[in-house]
């Protein structure tokens, strides 16, 4: 339950429950966990945070905000019941259930702050800690975790924001954004309940196909913490740096595609054949920041390792659709020499690398998954950096309007727990992409000139 603090003060939490179910609406009671979600199990929360300007007081904030969001909320989970739910470990169960029964309801915690929304929504670094304050928890037992809890959070005369914690066991970054455009979608249609067919979920569990048993395979790779019951549904111990920083750089479109050219160009110079896979911008983006990171925490290890989320649902064979409800992603790990991306053309040996292990998802999205968690494991063992990719630009999070225009800064904060960068659109809809970062205090000055300066290199050498 959500405390008051000197930086929150919480005005209530409340269970806000799906609307009474519709002819139309999809209505559903339990669902089985795929090897995709169960690969998840007792990861920490995904946290997120949409900060949007509206500089009225208190009184227009609760007067009008609230009661629109709190609507809407019950409206959406009209199409959304099971995150109105909770993920369930019964006794005759060898793996956890997703279940919904009559009466679940989301948490929502209304707070207020007079806490300074400007530099809590910039893009400068800032302690991750202080933008806790604004997040849900989901309080989890051995045997029942729900699905998800919001936040609202008021600053009067500057705005509002709107925070969430998901649980990554049952549903990913596609299936999470899509719930927050409806949840927008709806809001800002003053309450409407038709979703359009790009939001509305399909909860069909008999499309994912598990020829190769990689649920067991999954159910048994994580070891258990520290002794802990292995069918415990609490979430892994993993603490931030006590002084773990959030900041956020930005691509613009330009920037991309110079160094696209200039990868492009590398390729030639060392080369004679064509390369087998186009520099796409993710591959560029997460190359370039990659590089710079590694670069920024002057890394002694000799090797270095990315790991980056695969969406699965078109690549599978048959594809299922785009709108398929849950997790429905992989995971694919690079591994590379540090010193090389240390040499000036890091950058595009990296986007190489990316590029190179992207062409090879064609040849099967899930092959080799068996052995994901256990390489994962290894690499952590043997010592060297595994950097890991979170979010997507196609989730278009700056779309997420509610009626009163689009967020002036969304916020990952769970990164600061695992490390790992986030991707997403840019603000202003112009192409370009955020890079969410969480750096150790005394590494953030070192990485701001270093992003800069690289820019400012592939600029100018551009051909």
């Amino acid at each position: 339950m959500a405390q008051s603090n000197p930086v929150v003060k919480v005005l209530d939490v409340c269970k806000v429950a799906p609307m009474p179910h519709t002819p139309n609406s999809t209505a559903q009671t339990s669902l089985p966990l795929t090897f995709f979600n169960v690969q998840w199990l007792r990861f920490p929360p995904t946290q997120r945070l949409f900060f949007y300007k509206f500089p009225y007081p208190e009184t227009t904030l609760i007067d009008t905000i609230l009661p629109k969001l709190k609507h809407s909320l019950s409206i959406t989970l009209q199409h959304y019941v099971p995150l109105a739910g909770n993920l369930a470990w019964p006794l005759e169960s060898g793996k956890p259930i997703l279940q919904y029964n009559e009466g679940d309801a989301v948490s929502l915690a209304v707070a207020e702050s007079e806490a300074n929304f400007y530099q809590l929504s910039g893009y400068s670094f800032r302690e991750a800690k202080e933008l806790h304050h604004f997040l849900p928890y989901l309080l989890a037992s051995q045997t029942r975790v729900p699905v998800m809890a919001l936040q609202i959070t008021l600053f009067p005369n500057a705005g509002f924001c709107v925070g969430y914690a998901a649980n990554h066991a049952v549903i990913d970054g596609k299936s999470i954004a899509m719930f927050m455009h409806s949840w927008a979608s709806i809001c800002k249609r003053d309450g409407a309940s038709t979703l359009s067919r790009e939001l509305t979920p399909i909860y069909d569990r008999t499309i994912v196909k598990d020829p190769s048993d990689l649920e067991k395979a999954y159910l048994n790779g994580w070891p258990a913490d520290n002794g802990a019951n292995e069918r415990s549904l609490e979430f892994q111990d993993m603490k931030a740096p006590l002084d773990a920083m959030l900041g956020t750089f930005q691509m613009t479109k330009a920037n991309i595609e110079s160094i696209k050219k200039w990868v492009e160009d590398k390729w030639q110079e060392k080369h004679t054949e064509k390369p087998a896979f186009h520099p796409s911008t993710f591959a560029i983006t997460s190359a370039y920041t990659w590089v710079c990171l590694i670069k920024t925490r002057k890394l002694t290890t000799e090797k270095v390792h990315l790991l980056f989320s695969v969406d699965c649902r078109a690549r599978l064979e048959p594809p299922i659709p785009s709108t398929y409800f849950g997790n429905c992603v992989t995971g694919c790990i690079i591994d590379a020499d540090t010193n090389k991306y240390m040499e000036e053309d890091g950058v595009a040996v990296a986007a190489w690398a990316i590029g190179e292990a992207i062409e090879g998802l064609d040849d099967g999205v899930l092959k080799g998954a068996k052995e994901l968690i256990p390489n994962y494991l290894s690499r952590l063992k043997e010592g060297g950096l595994v950097i890991t990719i979170t979010g997507s630009p196609r989730f278009e999070l700056y779309k997420t309007d509610f009626g009163w225009g689009r967020p002036s800064k969304v916020e990952v904060v769970s990164i600061d727990k695992t490390g790992a960068f986030h991707l997403s659109d840019s603000r202003d809809g112009n192409g370009g992409i955020e890079i969410g970062v969480v750096l150790k205090k005394h590494e953030t000055e070192a990485l701001a000139p270093l992003f800069a300066s690289g820019l400012e290199y592939h600029q100018v050498h551009k051909s």
